[in-house]
């Protein structure tokens, strides 16, 4: 009797223990990181569980820190994909950079990077996605693409399990600099300088740290009913194209993907541009957008501070001499800022025109005089400019003859 007792116990104990590993269940716990970096979880993401024959098990969305939980899952074998709704953001040349590195076998994506880079059919990365990112940032147009995510398998044991943490990335941007948590682009930095509006004006661009580079993008904004750009030049070779009235982006990647050399004390980029029938004078801001980059051979992003003019039509025409003090000559630039009649002429200390050193019809622009001492006594003398177009001038200077 008593061993017929410890069978029946037996058994039943087994029958606990083996429903117990039917129904044995618990919390599984993850993450989803933009480009599995730590500093940029995604929230908003829909996390959907599924089961070894890919049914649908559950859903949840992350919080502001990545972060989701599927509470009391059964153990098993599971896949989490994801799916967002965000804002993409992110691509540029500087990813379009990174895909050729990768097409040409000089730095190969990983996983994440490749799912990004894949934007243009046929699927897999081939060099439509490298000219479909290029034509994204030319035109202005939307995202190539929404998001992708790289889907996590695993077997599901014990009790509060964590999951691997799932990647993902906005479509397009290979080299991962988004920040999905807030939208932000990084903010430009940006030195201002003055310089005098004309009828036809430059616009000069400087990248202040920048002794190489492999691919640029610029957006500029500017009031486009005020003022029309009509020319690009500069040390690269960069195309412009115009997205918006007053919106304008400006490409280049260097032709070999190679890094080319830049001379950060000259302009990276000089524009041309026009005053319009609607300019009366205002002050005129071209203002540079937060996509605005530029990228290394590797195709990741180059931070760089940029210097650009604030135009003004009040702003000095009129340099200052040099050599000064001079005895044989020296050279005058000035600025004509509306067509007319331009006269630069040269007065002693009592007010005597002593010469005129140039007069006549101009165009507006910026222009450089050489003017000789000939006969001239050492001395303190005037110089002024008198201009009667559109923006008249009227400016006078002191430069001083030696022996």
């Amino acid at each position: 009797m008593k061993n017929k007792l410890t069978k029946i116990s037996l058994a039943f104990v087994l029958l606990l223990l083996f429903n117990g590993l039917i129904y044995a269940q618990s919390d599984l716990n993850g993450s989803v990181l933009y480009h599995f970096q730590d500093d940029k979880p995604i929230p908003g993401v829909v996390v959907t569980l599924l089961d070894a024959g890919s049914n649908v098990v559950a859903t949840t969305v992350t919080d502001l820190n990545g972060c989701y939980v599927f509470p009391a899952v059964p153990y098993g074998s599971y896949t989490i994909n994801g799916s967002s709704a965000n804002i993409p953001g992110g691509a540029n040349l500087a990813d379009a950079q990174k895909v050729r590195q990768h097409l040409e076998g000089s730095a190969l994506l990983n996983p994440i990077e490749a799912l990004a880079a894949d934007v243009a059919l046929p699927a897999g990365i081939g060099w439509e996605d490298y000219y479909a990112l290029i034509e994204w940032f030319d035109l202005g147009l939307s995202q190539p693409g929404n998001w992708v995510f790289e889907p996590v398998s695993f077997t599901h044991s014990g009790a509060k399990h964590y999951v691997p943490k799932m990647g993902g990335s906005s479509a397009g941007d290979v080299n991962g600099t988004f920040v999905p948590t807030t939208r932000n682009y990084k903010e430009m930095q940006v030195n201002y300088t003055e310089k005098t509006v004309s009828d036809h004006f430059t616009f000069e661009i400087f990248a202040n740290d920048i002794s190489e580079a492999a691919a640029m993008g610029l957006e500029l904004i500017y009031p486009g009913s005020l003022i029309e750009i009509t020319g690009i030049s500069g040390q690269i070779d960069a195309n412009i194209t115009h997205t918006a009235d007053g919106r304008i982006r400006i490409s280049w990647i260097s032709r070999n993907g190679q890094e080319v050399q830049l001379n950060p004390d000259k302009p990276v980029v000089v524009l041309e541009g026009r005053t319009s029938e609607n300019y009366r004078g205002e002050e005129i801001s071209i203002k540079l957008g937060n996509e605005s980059h530029f990228s290394n051979v590797e195709g990741n992003e180059i931070e760089t501070r940029f210097t650009i003019p604030v135009l003004k039509a009040n702003s000095t025409c009129l340099g200052v001499n040099y050599p000064n003090p001079f005895s044989g000559n020296t050279n005058i630039e000035f600025t004509v800022p509306s067509d007319g009649k331009v006269t630069i002429s040269l007065f002693s200390t009592d007010g005597k025109l002593v010469k005129v050193v140039t007069e006549g019809y101009m165009s507006a622009g910026n222009y450089l005089v050489n003017v000789e001492a000939g006969n001239l006594k050492p001395g303190i003398y005037y110089y002024s400019l008198k201009t009667d177009g559109k923006f008249p001038v009227n400016e006078t200077r002191k430069m001083i003859i030696t022996q």
